[in-house]
């Protein structure tokens, strides 16, 4: 009994240090892009009239998550173009098959800046080239007209008043091509994070109409229609009428599992938090203790690992939530 005591004990000491270790040494190599980008953003034709209106040019749709990702409050505008005469094809709940030539654009900015009103931030784009997608970011310049290519990150200030009222003072990190790449990674391959079709599967409002959005794309004709009764739904876990335990796993999907899955950057961790992922497979009560340490405070070790530069005070409250409850 004395001997298993201090195995035990050995345990919870090396498991976190294990744990670390993997997290920072996955050994991937970079994905390089199979494509040239274009300097600027205009080129690729998403927006009418002024850029900075946001207004999706014609064949460019605008898309709706479930759950997002927390990226430093910044509010998101999420758009698909899809070569004319194209369709997307559900598979399953997960991503769907999309055409050669899909360019999928996340522009990401802040409606109250101090002394500017909304300012854009930057627009990042993944186009789908020879069955292989390819990544680009693209930084919005000062008289927010166009955005330019930038493949080594920046850091800008920004002093903004969030949607729920608060005043912040950030350095927005705008990241390098590395790290789209180590996000966006699955095996040896960049694939998109939140296009899921269970992400996608919600109401949205079009044209004065409430609306599933798969249904809505599909009378677009750019998915090909079928089926979606059998299609699981990711929760919004912001949506506080809904069980703890679907908020708490859906905001671990969108901000973690990106990477803590297999094939992702930390595949080879012992977590995988993956939405459909069985709770006794994911391996959140063996990590209970790191899970909140990682995610509470900045730093080397600070998880998520690229994306943030500030704690997301109310997504570590609701896992804190969750995870205490976990019998």
């Amino acid at each position: 009994m004395k001997y298993k005591k201090y195995i035990i004990i050995a345990a919870v000491l090396v498991c976190p240090i294990v744990y670390v270790w993997s997290c920072h040494n996955s050994g991937k190599r970079n994905i390089d892009n199979g494509i040239s980008f274009n300097k600027k953003l205009s080129f690729y034709q998403l927006f009418k009239g002024e850029m900075s209106a946001l207004e999706p040019a014609d064949g460019v749709a605008v898309f709706q998550l479930s759950s997002t990702l927390f990226t430093d409050y910044a509010e998101k505008q999420r758009l698909i173009k899809l070569p004319k005469g194209k369709q997307m094809v559900l598979s399953g709940d997960g991503l769907p098959v999309f055409p050669e030539g899909t360019i999928i654009a996340k522009t990401f900015y802040y409606s109250k800046v101090k002394d500017k009103g909304r300012r854009l931030i930057e627009t990042r784009l993944l186009i789908l080239h020879q069955s292989k997608w390819n990544a680009a970011t693209f930084r919005w310049n000062a008289a927010q007209n166009d955005a330019d290519l930038i493949t080594d990150g920046a850091n800008i200030p920004i002093d903004f008043t969030s949607l729920d009222g608060e005043k912040r003072k950030i350095a927005y990190h705008i990241p390098t091509k590395q790290e789209c790449g180590s996000c966006h990674r699955q095996n040896d391959a960049i694939i998109p994070i939140g296009p899921k079709a269970r992400n996608l599967n919600i109401k949205v409002e079009r044209t004065g109409e409430n609306i599933n959005q798969l249904i809505y794309l599909m009378k677009k004709g750019m998915i090909k229609e079928t089926k979606i009764n059998s299609l699981i739904h990711l929760a919004d876990y912001q949506d506080i009428s809904l069980p703890l335990e679907q908020r708490a796993r859906a905001y671990m999907d969108i901000n973690c599992a990106h990477c803590h899955q297999q094939g992702g950057f930390a595949g080879n961790t012992t977590l995988n938090l993956d939405y459909r992922t069985g709770l006794e497979h994911t391996g959140i009560k063996f990590n209970k203790s790191n899970i909140i340490i990682r995610t509470s405070k900045m730093g080397e070790f600070h998880m998520p690992k690229l994306g943030t530069t500030v704690i997301d005070d109310d997504g570590i409250a609701l896992m804190k939530k969750y995870i205490s409850e976990i019998k």
